[in-house]
């Protein structure tokens, strides 16, 4: 009976997945999302700065020039990638005509998402939950919205999907082969982040505090460091740098980053800043504090200042508790239980995106995708947390559907609208991030071996009473 339920989830994963291909050209589902509704010939916006980039790099302009020169495209946002990645995968793509290019890149990345399917079923010798990675994976209206916009958003998922595999293989490895597979997987999954978008930045204070996982962030960053200088450093890798002590003047001068070399304060306007390579890197500074008020942006300061506006440094406290924890798991002695709280804060640390930055696009919700496809797997391993792995899952469904834009289709787009819209984007993520977070205190306070309480006289009871009776 599972083998022929594995079988139909299988059929059902293949159909959907042929359904959303198609509705790419024929519009199909083009009614649950503004930007596609409003405006349909905006396909593949994020996508032509991608190949352009290459092309820039070989006509000696700046990668980041995504308008200067010949267009390539009907349109384009602007290209902020790491230039590595337009040199080692955009290269591929970028000689090709537009549309065919387009194509090309959204088969790509279905392959790259039904990679991460088949990775995470690997982990698993249930054949229902073996079909049910790649329907998590594949099956949902962000995925839609990633190929529709052509944004190379499928390797990040890949990354997190690697990382998350390899500290859960790592928890139960004894053999030193496993352990060596383990590594090299999370070894890929660290680099293939911090060259697309660096969404791991955050998991780097815990990954190099876990003494199982340290050898090899420290190797992968010495790999990021050297290629990120070549790309700094090398002329013919940054045709439009603006030289090293003008760009030392400003690295530390996070005033005028703010206000110089953010894109929306820009008018799309590039200065010379924009164009040197470390704008991939002072991005993250230029936009921390600016808040793009969007229908199609998904976040909770966004979603939250839409009724109230709050302090930005509010927003902030999700990012400090899971800093925190960073410190507080490593203290956990038992290696299973120590490795399964780590999972568990890398998790929520992914998640801690969405709740802290201004600007989620909606696409962006793929890379929960990964979470949600190894929760079942989880609960089958019967890690400390799995009476609320179906709570997690509950939760997660709601970022397969659509959201709630199609109930305000042709409406006016008030306050009320706009925190209904966004409503089962935010909610289900931050259920999934409070749970998890409190199950990681749970863990630390409960078998953490901090020493000085003992020596204060204070019991682990007395901690646990406090933060949860």
């Amino acid at each position: 009976m599972k083998q022929n339920q594995s079988s139909y989830l299988a059929l059902i994963t293949i159909i959907i997945v042929g359904f959303m291909l198609l509705s790419l050209k024929l519009g199909w589902l083009n009614i649950f999302f503004y930007g596609a509704e409003i405006n349909p010939s905006v396909q593949g916006i994020d996508y032509f700065a991608v190949p352009k980039s290459f092309l820039n790099l070989l006509e000696g302009r700046s990668i980041f020039d995504t308008w200067g020169g010949a267009s390539y495209g009907p349109h384009s946002t602007w290209y902020l990638a790491h230039p590595a990645f337009s040199l080692f995968i955009a290269s591929w793509f970028s000689f090709f005509s537009p549309w065919l290019s387009y194509w090309l890149f959204i088969l790509f990345s279905v392959g790259i998402l039904t990679y991460c399917g088949y990775l995470i079923s690997k982990t698993t010798t249930n054949k229902l939950k073996k079909s049910s990675s790649y329907f998590f994976l594949l099956c949902a209206f962000p995925v839609y919205w990633m190929l529709f916009v052509g944004n190379m958003h499928a390797p990040m998922v890949l990354a997190l999907t690697l990382i998350l595999i390899s500290v859960f293989e790592l928890s139960y490895s004894e053999d030193a082969k496993d352990i060596k597979i383990a590594n090299n997987k999370l070894f890929a999954g660290i680099l293939i982040s911090l060259f697309t978008k660096p969404i791991v930045l955050l998991m780097l204070p815990l990954l190099l505090l876990t003494k199982e996982t340290r050898k090899t962030i420290i190797k992968s960053l010495i790999v990021y460091v050297i290629v990120s200088l070549l790309f700094i450093l090398l002329p013919i890798l940054n045709p439009q740098g603006v030289g090293l002590d003008k760009l030392m003047n400003v690295v530390f001068d996070f005033d005028f980053i703010k206000d110089k070399m953010n894109i929306y304060k820009n008018q799309f306007v590039l200065n010379e800043y924009m164009k040197d390579n470390s704008i991939h890197w002072l991005n993250i500074i230029a936009q921390s504090e600016y808040k793009f008020m969007h229908i199609d942006v998904f976040s909770l300061p966004v979603f939250i200042d839409t009724i109230k506006v709050l302090s930005p440094g509010i927003y902030k406290i999700p990012i400090y508790i899971c800093l925190l924890l960073s410190i507080c798991v490593i203290f956990i002695e038992d290696k299973i239980l120590r490795l399964e709280s780590t999972l568990l804060l890398i998790m929520a640390i992914s998640l801690s995106f969405f709740l802290s930055y201004n600007t989620v696009w909606e696409y962006q919700f793929t890379s929960v995708l990964p979470i949600i496809a190894l929760l079942p797997i989880l609960k089958e391993k019967g890690v400390f947390y799995k009476k609320y792995i179906s709570l997690l899952i509950a939760a997660g469904v709601f970022l397969y559907l659509p959201s709630l834009y199609f109930l305000f289709r042709g409406g006016n787009f008030d306050n009320t609208a706009l925190t209904f819209i966004r409503l089962d984007r935010i909610i289900p993520v931050l259920i999934l991030f409070l749970i998890m977070i409190f199950q990681v205190i749970r863990s630390v306070i409960k078998h953490a071996q901090f020493k000085y309480f003992n020596k204060a006289g204070i019991s682990e009871k007395s901690v646990e009473n406090f933060f949860f009776k």
